[in-house]
């Protein structure tokens, strides 16, 4: 019966920082025990405080570290219970004896599914997707197969594979010449930039939710990436001019929704004419279980509509008669590919900005127009005008925290006039006349 002594080798080592962060195996005293804080460096005895433990053991002739606290002699057990294990685990497969493994304890692929099937009924399916994701980019650098197998090591390696991960856009083979040849020409994945700090942020908190609920130690994550937070952009009078000016059809009825409405983009998509009051002026924006469409907030919410979007309301619902949906295609089904239809509108009425990546590598897809820059438009001006639980109401947000942005937004531009003002050669405390 042969084993390999490596594969049974489980070692306790301290974790010191010693220029930088070492493991370095533990000295045991002559009882067999383990000298708390004691390692041996460059034939030197160095003695520590509060240093940590981990158990080293190989799988597959890989090493593996288990956290195993700051106590010297829990650690120490927890190495001999490992160990045990390791060698019954090889001795049963030199023998040929199946061997179960000790129940409760969660793969991390198991309890993904596991994770996925208890979120789906929470959460919507793009969020399912993009946590889908985050957590296959976290398998992508982890080779570890148990929850609690994993060590800091690990998390820090996500961490450094996410702020590497490239971002790839399909760009055309050579700058269009031509008005509409947008759709004919050779294409090509080329690398604009790796992930945003932002989304760095967004990917770490989402596996460590995910870890942290399937029991993971919570010592083994670092604290969250830091990003910074971006000011908030909205379109200018002449941009919204210039727009409304040339568009038409459903592309026009979704920018007025979501510029004098606030909707979102799905939100506009599934709005249906029943939803609309026009004797209060009023839109009730809801769930659409019949087109599996649900708000992002779970919550309904009613907003005001300006008397001329009613006007063009009562206009478009008379010349589409028998039309549930206020924008759909001509199968009758939510038009869920209209940023498409903006992407192509300012292609081909040159109203690209022609500053960003896309216009640079000469792709048609302009990335300052998009659809929720109308949204961010429609709640900068309503901060302005409502109080801020107000416009937290008709902006669908479900924490005022996100409302409050575009708080600070409005109030810059408008404190700009109030700065110009102020004589910057005289005093800006002027004490009290004295009777």
């Amino acid at each position: 019966m042969k084993i390999e002594h490596k594969q049974m080798a489980v070692a306790l080592l301290v974790r010191v920082k010693i220029e930088k962060w070492r493991r370095i195996p533990v000295i045991y005293g002559r009882t067999g025990r383990v000298i708390p804080g004691r390692v041996i460096w460059l034939g030197k005895e160095l003695n520590f405080e509060n240093v940590s433990y981990e158990i080293r053991y190989y799988k597959n002739g890989r090493a593996c570290y288990v956290p195993a606290g700051k106590s010297a002699s829990d650690a120490e057990e927890k190495r001999r219970t490992l160990q045990a294990q390791l060698s019954a685990k090889a001795i049963a497969a030199a023998a040929g004896v199946a061997v179960t493994e000790m129940a409760g304890r969660k793969t991390l692929k198991t309890w993904a599914a596991e994770y996925d099937d208890k979120k789906s009924v929470l959460i919507g399916d793009a969020q399912i997707r993009k946590e889908r994701y985050a957590r296959a980019r976290f398998f992508d650098v982890v080779g570890k197969t148990y929850i609690d197998e994993l060590t800091e090591i690990d998390t820090l390696a996500f961490l450094r594979h996410l702020y590497s991960y490239p971002v790839y856009w399909i760009a055309r083979k050579f700058p269009s010449k031509r008005v509409q040849a947008g759709q004919n020409r050779r294409r090509l994945p080329t690398q604009h930039r790796c992930l945003s700090k932002r989304t760095v942020f967004q990917y770490f908190m989402i596996v460590r939710a995910w870890l942290l609920e399937g029991g993971a130690d919570r010592k083994i994550f670092p604290p969250p990436p830091k990003f910074e937070e971006k000011e908030v952009t909205i379109y200018t009078p002449e941009e919204i001019e210039t727009f409304f000016s040339l568009a038409t059809g459903n592309l026009r009825m979704a920018v007025s929704l979501m510029l004098k409405c606030g909707m979102r983009r799905q939100e506009a998509a599934h709005a249906c004419f029943k939803d609309i009051d026009y004797v209060q002026k009023t839109i009730l924006i809801r769930e659409k279980p019949e087109y599996g469409f649900q708000t992002k907030t779970r919550k309904q919410r009613r907003v005001p509509v300006p008397d001329d979007l009613i006007a063009d309301l009562r206009h478009w619902e008379k010349n589409h008669p028998g039309q549930m949906l206020i924008i759909q295609t001509p199968k009758g089904k939510p038009d869920r590919r209209m940023i498409r239809e903006l992407k192509r509108f300012v292609y081909l009425h040159g109203l690209r900005c022609g500053l960003c990546g896309h216009c640079q590598l000469g792709n048609p897809n302009c990335e300052e127009w998009e659809f929720h820059k109308y949204r961010r438009t429609y709640i900068t001006a309503i901060c302005r005008h409502v109080d801020l639980r107000t416009a937290q109401e008709y902006a669908g947000h479900a924490r005022i925290t996100s409302t409050e942005r575009y708080l600070k937004a409005a109030s810059a531009i408008e404190g700009q006039k109030r700065v110009s003002a102020i004589d910057w050669a005289k005093s800006f405390y002027e004490p009290p006349a004295t009777k």
